[in-house]
This record gives C-alpha cells, structure tokens and sequence, in this order.
C-alpha cells in the first residue's frame, strides 16, 4: 500500500469519541458518522419489519438512518448490497425512492417482503389465506400424509423426522396457493422458521443442539409468523409519509445482481443521490453458507451466487494473492457505483476490517487507498473496535466512511 498517499489522512487530528469511538477526516462530517455508531447503541433494533426473517450482520436500522441522512436529500437511494433490506425500508420511512441490489436470490425475496406495506384489505385478505393454508397443514399431519423433503442427506440430518415430514409437507401446501404474490411471502415465512426448527444452533453456526420439537409446532409458528409478518407491516405502514393525494412512496425495487455490475443493472434514466451500503467484510463470511439451508428448501440455484459472491472466506488463496483478488473486487464495486451516482451524490460505506489468507486487510486504510482508482474520495470516517470472534481477545475495527466524487 502507497503509504505516501495515506500520510495527508493520517496528519488530520483525531478525537476519541463517547464509546471508543474514533473521528478522522472532515470533523463536521465524521462526527455525524460518529452518531451513526452512538445512534445504534442506543436504540431497538427490532422495529417495524426489520426483524421479520433472521439475517445475519444486518446493519443496524438506525445506523441506516443516520447514513442516510448524510446524503443529499432528493434523489434514489441505493444499497448495492441490501441482504434484507434494512437501508431500503428506512428509504421508505424517509419518503425516499429505494432501488436494492443483492447477488443473494434469497435477498431479493427477504427484502421485498420487508419493504411491503400491503393496504388493510390485502392484509386481512393475506391472514385469511394464511390461516387456510395452516389447516390444510394440519389436517395433512393429523392424517399422516406422506411428503418428501427435496434435501441433501446431510441436510435431511438436521431434523427430527416428523418435523422433517411436516415441514416438506407445509412447503407442499404453499406452492398450491394460486395467488402468486401471496405464495411468495408464505415461501419467506417458511424460510424464516427452517433453521430454528433443525438442529442447528444457528445461522452462522455447525454446531448441533439437541432439540425437542413436537408435532403440529411448525404448522403452530408458521402461522404465528403470518401474524406476525401482517402486525410489522401495519406498523410499517404508519410509518411511511405520504403526499397530500394520501399516496404512499413508490414500492422499493429489489434486483438480483452482481455490484460490480450496477449500470447494467439500473435505469440510466433513475437519477442515483445517495448509496448507502454494507459491502462483505474481507474474508470474514461465507454468505451462500450462512443462507444454505434456506436456499436449499426452496430449490433456488445457487451457481450465481457463488460465482458473483465477493469478499468470502472459502477462497483458499495465499495471503498476498488473496488481498489482491479482494482489493480488485472492491474497485470494482467502487468504480461501479462511481458510475451510477449523481456527480453531486454521497457514498457512505458501513465495512469492517477483513482477514484474507490469513492475512488482516484494515478496511479504511484499504478505502483510502482505492478509493481514487474509482474517481472517489474517502471525506471522513468514523472508527469502533468490535471483538473478533475468531481470535480470543482480538479486536478488529469497523468503519463508517463518507465519500464523494473527486
């Protein structure tokens, strides 16, 4: 790394915040990144629909809103990586129009379902169905009706068989349900429930647990998660502005795609202001892993995920080779958002430090360095050391960057 190019940076003075919290840069601007960090800490993450459908290091609903809110004010906003969809429904909160790009199929699925706010009637009417769907469940439980789980062996080893046999059987039920949309969102709740009901102790876990599930308790939660789903959405409803017609935002666009590939991806005539996004922590996580169970039930091809997947840990590449593949990636993505925003549009970048090969890539000094090879400049940061998991006692730092066009 071109340390000559970092030496301006590093001379700016920095100011330790509440919380460990460390400002560099622009002191107006990283300040307000600061808060960012401070606004998290202090507030429930669990609101409106973020909650609904596990997602593993989803950013924090209101360190969203306070990314947003250092953007410019009119405009797209865009989050070329959305997972579920927290950046995209606080867009919507804010009456902004929101467009998400994910190379997750999964992601699109959980963030359309979180961004909805469906009208009374079409809630009442999507219960309706839902509580259909759970007797027809159940009457195929009471009356032992025969279902396959179309699953790995490693896989179909992660469950007790009468929760295997009620589940494929309830996944039956759902792909008879005629009304396309309704089908989609019964699907998302259905994926929502399929970890908790095997022997995983989590998402982002192999360990097993022994668990004492009875019959008829996923046929009992997925309805309860239907109700659940309508209670968030009537929560989120509320939640958005509208126009003096009484109109509601326009519905958040949700893309399958790969981010280095944005201009192909969106409408050169949605004029792009502001991106806020949580690009992968080098080499930290397997995302296609994390999501298996779930891509796997429902039989979604997983082959562009994997090939478009940046940043993961299952590369098997030597340290240098490694942080060279993940430095070229993220320009990439840079260069490609570069070309979609608004000459007059902001960047802000939630991202932590990586570890690639075994070897530690410091993800501000790594944006500092890249960012110009995009036509961009990293304006301010704000720094906090997070424990890192895989090292006993070790730390790694996460960032909140601000950057703009040069």
């Amino acid at each position: 790394m071109d340390e000559s190019r970092l030496a301006p940076w590093a001379r700016r003075p920095l100011s330790q915040g509440a919380g460990g919290i460390v400002e560099s840069g622009d002191p107006r601007i990283a300040s307000r990144l600061a808060e960012a960090f401070r606004a998290a800490a202090g507030s429930e993450p669990d609101t409106l629909t973020h909650g609904f459908h596990t997602w593993p290091a989803r950013m924090h609903p209101s360190t969203a809103r306070a990314l947003l809110s250092l953007g410019p004010s009119e405009g797209a906003v865009l989050d070329p990586f959305m997972g579920g969809g927290t950046v995209l429904v606080e867009a919507r909160v804010l009456g902004r129009e929101a467009i998400g790009v994910d190379v997750n199929p999964l992601a699109q699925r959980v963030a359309s379902v979180r961004c909805d706010a469906p009208p009374p009637e079409a809630r009442a009417m999507f219960l309706e169905r839902a509580e259909e769907l759970a007797q027809r469940s159940e009457h195929r439980v009471r009356t032992r009706q025969q279902a396959v789980a179309r699953l790995p062996q490693t896989m179909v080893a992660l469950y007790l068989p009468h929760i295997l046999k009620e589940l494929a059987g309830l996944l039956e039920e759902i792909r008879k349900e005629e009304a396309v949309r309704s089908r989609q969102v019964f699907e998302v709740v259905f994926s929502s429930l399929v970890v908790k009901l095997s022997n995983k102790k989590a998402d982002t876990s192999d360990d097993l647990v022994e668990k004492r599930l009875r019959k008829g308790l996923p046929t009992e939660l997925f309805l309860r998660k239907c109700k659940e789903l309508v209670h968030r959405w009537e929560s989120l409803e509320r939640a958005l502005p509208r126009d003096e017609d009484g109109n509601l935002p326009p519905r958040a666009r949700v893309l399958v795609g790969d981010a280095r590939e944005l201009p192909q991806l969106l409408d050169p005539r949605v004029r792009i202001s502001t991106i806020v996004t949580s690009p992968p922590y080098g080499g930290t996580y397997d995302y296609q892993a994390q999501h298996a169970l779930r891509l796997a039930w429902l039989g979604i091809d997983t082959s562009e995920f994997l090939e478009g997947e940046i940043g993961s840990r299952r590369a098997n590449l030597s340290p240098k080779a490694g942080v060279a593949r993940w430095n070229e990636e993220l320009v990439l993505v840079l260069r490609s958002m570069r070309t979609v925003l608004d000459d007059r549009g902001r960047i802000l970048v939630l991202i932590g430090d990586g570890e690639v090969g075994g070897e530690p890539v410091p993800a501000l000094r790594q944006l500092l360095e890249l960012a110009p090879h995009a036509d961009l400049e990293v304006v301010a940061a704000a720094s906090v050391e997070r424990p890192d998991f895989r090292l006993p006692g070790g730390a790694r730092e996460e960032h909140a960057s601000a950057l703009r066009p040069r």
